[in-house]
C-alpha cells in the first residue's frame, strides 16, 4: 500500500503530491493504483479479449469501462464520471489496432479527498499505458476552483471545495495539447474560464512528466529482473 500525504499546505498554482503502485492486481493485463494528494483511485484493464456479438466490430475493438464508488451502488454522479472517462478513452484507443474484440477498463475510487475526477482519469491513463493497450496519445486531467475570495486553486483537496464559486476539469492529450474533456460547474466570467483553462493546461505537463518518470522506473526494474534471469543459466553452468 502506497504511503499517502499527511495533510500539508500546497501553493494554491500546484499540483497536490502524486504517487503511484503498478500491477498491484494479478488477474487483469495492467493495473495502476494511484493517487494525488490523499485521494486514491485503482484502475485496471484487460484486453484484447473476445467480445459478444451484439458488441462487434470490424472496424475496431469495442470499449468497456466501469466506476465503482468506495461503497454502495453507483449514483447518478458516478456513471457521470463512468460516461466522462469512457468519452476520453474513446478518443484516444486506437480502437482500428484490435478489431473484433474489446478493450475492459475497470476504475474503482478507494478514497475521494478532492479532485477525483481528475485522479479517475489519470488512473485510466496510466492504467491503459502499463496494460499495454494502443493509444494514439496519452492525456491527463486537471481539476481547479474558484474560490470564495475569488482565488484561482489548482488541484483543490476536500477541505478547499467546500466554499467555491465555481469549479473546473479539464483533460489535455500529450500531443499537441488538445482540449478533450471539459466539465464546468458555478457561475465564472469568461476572462477566468480562459485563465483556468492555461493553468490546467500548463499543470498538465508535471502529470505528464510523472508518467513518464514512473513507467521508467517500472520497465527499468523490470529490464533489471530479466537480465538476472539470464545471469541464472550461466551461474549453474560455471
Amino acid at each position: 500500500m502506497m504511503n499517502l500525504p499527511e495533510k500539508m499546505d500546497v501553493p494554491k498554482d500546484q499540483l497536490r503530491q502524486m504517487n503511484c503502485e503498478f500491477n498491484p492486481l494479478s488477474r487483469c493485463d495492467g493495473s495502476v493504483m494511484f493517487s494525488q494528494g490523499a485521494t486514491v483511485v485503482i484502475a485496471a484493464v484487460l484486453g484484447p479479449i473476445e467480445v459478444k456479438t451484439q458488441n462487434l466490430s470490424i472496424d475496431g475493438s469495442y470499449l468497456e469501462c466501469n466506476y465503482r464508488p468506495k461503497a454502495g451502488l453507483p449514483q447518478v454522479k458516478d456513471r457521470i464520471r463512468e460516461s466522462t472517462i469512457r468519452d476520453i478513452l474513446e478518443l484516444a484507443v486506437l480502437a482500428e489496432a484490435h478489431p473484433r474484440s474489446k478493450m475492459s477498463v475497470q476504475v474503482q475510487e478507494l478514497e475521494d479527498r478532492g479532485s477525483i475526477d481528475a485522479c479517475a482519469v489519470n488512473s485510466a491513463c496510466l492504467a491503459m499505458i502499463i496494460g499495454g493497450l494502443p493509444l494514439k496519445y496519452s492525456f491527463a486531467a486537471v481539476h481547479c476552483i474558484i474560490n470564495e475570495q475569488g482565488d484561482y486553486v489548482l488541484d483543490p483537496d476536500q477541505s478547499e471545495t467546500l466554499h467555491q464559486r465555481a469549479s473546473f476539469t479539464f483533460a489535455f492529450d500529450s500531443v499537441n495539447g488538445d482540449l478533450l474533456m471539459v466539465q464546468t460547474k458555478g457561475s465564472f466570467k469568461i476572462a477566468q474560464f480562459n485563465d483556468i483553462e492555461c493553468l490546467c493546461r500548463s499543470a498538465t505537463t508535471e502529470i505528464f512528466n510523472f508518467y513518464r518518470s514512473q513507467i521508467a522506473k517500472y520497465h527499468g526494474r523490470t529490464e533489471a529482473i530479466a537480465e538476472k534471469v539470464k545471469e541464472q543459466p550461466e551461474s549453474m553452468e560455471a
